[in-house]
């Protein structure tokens, strides 16, 4: 990298380094001098730094006196305009500092309507919040916040956001995270790391420290997020000075007449990315090994998506700060607008689909677009003007336009041409039992089995690297195959020769670092001789006694708790994705909140959530920091472990994909959504298909299916819904009303109301007391049947026939709850809401007391 790059990236992720000192240490003195003299005790060898550390102030920049091309002027510049794309005065009207402020949550401003923040402000995105408590922070109309902590400090627990009044940074706080920082400098001097070190190190101090403590302004941007967008927009500032050959920062940042004209051109470039294809890619499998099969497939997308980004970032000389977002099939990058940035993009996009046509055909493909900003369509527009909604909707109507236009004319002449090597066979007789190509060489599919499934290397290597994903965290990108890893390496694109990704133990790191180019680690951050990517990764499971990972048909023997009690054996199979996300970033903000780094911290919260948290939800804790009053969901009130009985297949920027027996699966999913709420102070929600499977059913029915009935959840007006049991438009299932409701109807109506009284009244098997009502599997499946079957009066008397001849005697203790079920059935019976509602309720509970064995 140019050393001045570098010095510039350096010095931009570093610059307010002192006003995390002065919160530990309130000295007489402003933060740029504070910073300057803390970072002095650590580099010695890059003055520019310190400088520019020193000097990102106008007042102080001024009297320095310092040459025109000293790089001080540009980081001083990029400062100014990460500030004023997300300073933005609240409506308190109040002005001075409050070092005790909290960082406040992203999501208060998200979705209003108008700049006052008064009552009755419409959420544009998601729908209203639960009147149950579920998002009760946002309920309340308060401002809520975040504790200050490192973000590696309490992953046990969700770092939900918090009433802004029950909140303050202590000084004592701010000392234990400046202590993480001098210990990672002590370690390794600033100026000695690399930009993605220093990135990490930053994120995990300073997540939760607001960048500003302004009583007058929205204190939602962490110093993390603020400095990282200073040094990406630093970095391209001084690439789009080097193609024009401007050397004097000074008339362009500062002083001269120049920095205002500066500030209209197209210095930037709003860069996004999108894989088409994943949904069969992911799939396509059999349901022996499909964990490890769906887990690698998934997880090598993320990583080759990954990869991608990087190999752009690299060629072009810059850091992950220029990385805005990744996950969801997708990534977002802030690029210098130059020539050399287009030629790259256009050489990568073309390299990475010449390679995807090469190893999966045309299944997957990664469309490209970018819009020209400057740094006015950073900055905050009005109420009615989202500037940067509207070149993110460039961007995405450009990705559009590439899907339906897919392939060069190059590409196209090699996919229909029967002779090319696209169209090789290898063996005219047999092809890949997974993915179904015939051009490549077979191999077993599970080496170490007894099994008679053939596939082709790329498939067979998939399922090695989620069995593999399971035991490491380190995943490395190397330029060599290595020695023994044949069965779980991987290709990844790279305009540089063939590239490999695999899993590897750390003390197998050391003997391949000669042929290392990049390293990866899920759920941990290592920096130093240790510096590694730091990527989140929903990898929860459910493991034996034995700390195996239990196959899917032992996880769907768990229903009821354990495989000793009652609860067919069925596993629960939920698809979800989160509501409008696309409309979220484009239009989710006001234009007067409207910024790249709202964005970006919008990103990074819910990667926080789908990635990290989500593995904290699955452990059965839905508490957060300092709270105790919050309960797990349960649908028949039964003890259970703490730890859901669930696998994570996939979570990621905005959808998850999760398995487990089926009744867990509906409790931790409602846990989820609950927790979701509280975490968006319910401005956003996402809908959920849950369907319940045979374990030897295929994955890609199972996949479909559960698709299927999520589709059905999004079909409801504002969405926010949940689709249970049957399968929408199937020929099996054509009479079959899907049994779709929104969160807060199904928690409350199904579960809270008919689910608790048929729990109170009848005595079902399991569920048996003298003052029950006696209610056997054949009645329940009786009464069932009536409730969907409604053809006019005589089936309301044949409902209540079957009721009535249930009748106790008088003196029974039982009556009493006679008189009350025959009663309430018939009112749910004649209104069809609460119908629908009850056949749901009671088909819960046949799925409860059926044996394992049906």
């Amino acid at each position: 990298m140019d050393k001045v790059k570098y010095n510039v990236i350096m010095a931009g992720l570093l610059h307010d380094t002192g006003k995390l000192i002065l919160r530990s240490e309130p000295q007489r003195k402003n933060h740029s001098q504070a910073g300057a003299e803390f970072l002095a005790r650590y580099i010695s060898d890059t003055p520019e730094i310190l400088r520019a550390v020193k000097y990102h102030h106008a007042s102080e920049l001024k009297q320095a006196k310092l040459a025109a091309d000293d790089i001080s002027y540009i980081v001083y510049e990029a400062d100014n305009i990460a500030s004023s794309t997300d300073r933005r005065p609240n409506e308190s009207g109040e002005s001075g500092f409050n070092a005790k402020a909290p960082l406040e949550s992203v999501f208060n401003v998200f979705g209003r309507k108008n700049d006052e923040g008064k009552k009755g402000d419409k959420i544009e995105i998601g729908s209203k919040p639960e009147a149950n408590g579920e998002a009760e922070n946002s309920s309340a109309g308060e401002k809520t916040g975040f504790q200050l902590l490192g973000l590696m400090e309490r992953r046990d627990r969700v770092a939900y956001p918090a009433p802004v009044s029950s909140l303050q940074s202590t000084a004592e706080g701010y000392a234990s995270l400046r202590q993480y920082l001098e210990k990672n400098f002590v370690e390794c001097p600033p100026d000695r790391m690399s930009p993605n070190e220093l990135l990490q190190v930053w994120e995990a101090i300073g997540s939760y420290i607001p960048a500003s403590t302004a009583r007058g302004e929205v204190a939602d941007i962490s110093l993390y997020d603020h400095q990282k967008l200073t040094a990406a927009i630093g970095a391209c500032m001084y690439d789009y000075f080097q193609m024009q050959e401007i050397e004097d920062y000074r008339e362009y940042c500062f002083t001269g007449t120049r920095q205002q004209a500066f500030r209209q051109e197209p210095v930037y470039l709003l860069v996004g990315a999108d894989l088409s294809g994943i949904q069969n890619f992911l799939y396509t499998i059999p349901s022996k090994g499909a964990l490890k099969s769906l887990r690698g497939r998934s997880f090598y997308l993320e990583l080759l998506l990954e990869n991608v980004a990087d190999e752009i970032l690299k060629i072009l000389e810059l850091s992950r700060c220029n990385l805005l977002y990744s996950g969801g099939g997708g990534f977002y990058l802030l690029l210098p607008n130059t020539s050399r940035t287009l030629d790259v993009l256009g050489e990568v996009n073309k390299a990475v689909n010449n390679w995807l046509l090469k190893y999966f055909g045309s299944r997957l493909y990664l469309a490209m677009g970018w819009a020209e900003c400057s740094a006015a369509d950073f900055k905050i527009g009005t109420s009615d003007q989202n500037l940067l909604g509207g070149k993110y909707y460039q961007v995405r109507s450009q990705i559009a336009g590439e899907k339906h236009a897919r392939y060069n004319i190059e590409q196209l002449s090699q996919l229909f041409n029967p002779h090319s090597v696209l169209n090789r066979t290898k063996d005219g007789t047999r092809e890949c039992s997974i993915c179904h190509t015939s051009s490549a060489e077979l191999v077993k599919y599970d080496a170490a089995a007894d099994s008679d499934t053939w596939a082709c290397k790329t498939c067979r290597n998939l399922r090695g690297l989620g069995e593999k994903l399971l035991k490491h965290n380190l995943l490395v990108v190397t330029d060599t195959l290595l020695d023994g890893a044949e069965a779980y390496s991987l290709p990844v694109p790279s305009v540089s020769g063939e590239k490999y990704i695999t899993s590897l133990g750390h003390d197998k790191l050391e003997d391949a670092r000669e042929h290392i180019r990049r390293v990866y680690c899920k759920n941990e951050m290592n920096t130093g001789n240790k510096m590694a990517t730091r990527l989140w990764m929903g990898d929860y499971v459910t493991r034996s006694e034995y700390n195996n990972t239990m196959e899917l048909e032992e996880l769907a023997g768990l229903a009821g708790g354990s495989s000793d009690k009652a609860g067919i054996k069925r596993l629960g199979v939920m698809r979800a994705d989160v509501d409008n996300l696309g409309a979220a970033f484009m239009a989710g903000f006001p234009g007067q909140y409207a910024t790249l780094g709202r964005s970006a911290a919008l990103s990074r919260q819910l990667s926080l959530f789908f990635k990290m948290y989500v593995n904290t939800l699955c452990a059965g804790e839905v508490n957060g920091l300092q709270e105790m009053q919050h309960s797990r969901f349960s649908l028949f009130g039964a003890a259970k472990d703490k730890a859901r009985k669930v696998h994570i297949v996939y979570s990621g920027g905005d959808d998850m994909f999760i398995v487990g027996a089926w009744d867990e699966l509906i409790e931790l999913a409602v846990d989820i959504r609950r927790a979701f709420a509280r975490f968006t102070n319910g401005k956003l929600t996402f809908s959920a298909g849950i369907g319940l499977f045979d374990s030897k059913c295929p994955m890609a029915e199972m996949a479909r299916q559960s698709g299927a009935l999520e589709s059905a959840a999004k079909s409801l007006p504002e969405k926010d819904g949940i689709a249970l049991f049957g399968v929408p438009d199937s020929e099996s299932n054509k009479n079959y009303e899907v049994a779709v409701y929104k969160w807060q109807d199904f928690t409350e109506k199904v579960c809270g109301e008919k689910l608790a009284f048929c729990r109170q009244y009848l005595g079902y098997p399991g569920n048996e007391a003298p003052e029950r009502l006696t209610a056997g599997k054949s009645l329940l499946y009786r009464l069932m049947e009536l409730l969907i079957d409604t053809k006019g009066k005589i089936n309301l008397a044949r409902f209540a026939y079957a009721i009535a001849r249930l009748e106790p005697k008088e003196n029974s203790l039982s009556y009493s709850s006679y008189q009350k079920v025959r009663k309430q059935f018939y009112q749910w019976y004649k209104q069809e809401d609460d119908r629908k509602q009850l056949i749901t309720a009671l088909e819960l509970i046949i799925y409860s007391i059926r044996e394992k064995g049906e």
